[in-house]
């Protein structure tokens, strides 16, 4: 019945052009909370919570990028020898382009994606378009060049790995100096090793004063061998020490700075002297043993 008066009202407003407000709203039967279209904008709002959850979308129904992040497997340090050549790594997956990773050392830019605006030439900015690694190349490695070095990527906030730079110098020694010495009579053994070294020197060369020793010296009795490896080692070897032998001997390997050994013959009362230099006692290895006695036998063959 009240339906029914509704629309007779409602038929009769038309008829007479109807009211422009309308004050009273009479709710329609039948009508509840579980209707179809309220179920349908709850089961809207579940699948755009999926697709939050997926990475893929936002609040607002847009996508969501994926912020660029360090590869776990970096590493923290490296080594480069003095005057070669260093290239340190930093590797950013989904950088969203080639500029948003640069290198920083001491809060100065020194690259920015495949652009480098240090005026030092010596600096290399290495980066191929789609790849994740951002490469800077520090040509002629200097001492000055040790120290942090921070990857940054431009995000909000900004994210930096941090890698360090040991700059290693060559150095060259003979074990027991400054002073060796040894009895009259006796077998010379001076020993000459080459530490951090990028690669063993082309050559080793010996000096008694400023006279080069060999075993073509006239002296005789001379030979020289040599281990090559991560370190180089020389072994100066002269038979029956004898007086004119004391004096200064020098390691030159080649393109390195020298080292320098004050050599003392003795005779049998000075034991005591020799006793003070015990570091000088290397042991070679076996490869150099028999070489050296190949060469006493030699010798002893020979005289």
């Amino acid at each position: 019945m009240l339906l029914s008066l509704c629309v007779i009202g409602a038929l009769a407003a038309s008829a007479s052009g109807g009211p422009e407000e309308v004050e009273v709203a009479y709710p329609l039967a039948g009508i509840t909370e579980g209707t179809p279209s309220s179920y349908i904008r709850l089961t809207g709002v579940a699948e755009d919570e999926e697709e939050d959850e997926d990475g893929r979308l936002d609040e607002d129904g847009e996508d969501i990028e994926e912020e660029p992040y360090f590869d776990a497997s970096m590493s923290p340090t490296y080594t480069a020898y003095l005057g070669k050549t260093a290239t340190l790594t930093c590797i950013v997956h989904a950088a969203k382009s080639d500029k948003s990773v640069s290198w920083i050392k001491d809060l100065r830019i020194l690259t920015v994606g495949r652009y480098t605006y240090t005026t030092d030439l010596r600096f290399e900015a290495i980066h191929q378009p789609s790849s994740t690694e951002w490469t800077l190349r520090v040509k002629q490695v200097e001492l000055r060049d040790q120290g942090n070095y921070e990857c940054q990527i431009t995000t909000k906030p900004i994210r930096t790995f941090t890698v360090s730079l040991k700059v290693v110098e060559p150095t060259v020694e003979v074990l027991g100096a400054p002073d060796i010495y040894v009895n009259r009579a006796s077998m010379i053994n001076l020993t000459c090793v080459v530490y951090h070294a990028p690669y063993p020197p082309e050559a080793i060369t010996w000096y008694h004063g400023n006279e080069t020793i060999s075993y073509t010296s006239s002296r005789g009795g001379v030979s020289v061998v040599e281990e090559r490896g991560e370190t180089t080692t020389s072994f100066l070897l002269l038979q029956n020490a004898r007086a004119s032998d004391t004096g200064t001997f020098t390691c030159q390997p080649d393109g390195m700075e020298p080292a320098i050994a004050n050599l003392h013959v003795l005779d049998g009362e000075h034991r005591a002297a020799m006793q003070h230099n015990s570091s000088c006692v290397c042991v070679p290895r076996l490869s150099t043993i028999i070489v050296v006695a190949a060469f006493i036998v030699t010798c002893c063959v020979v005289l």
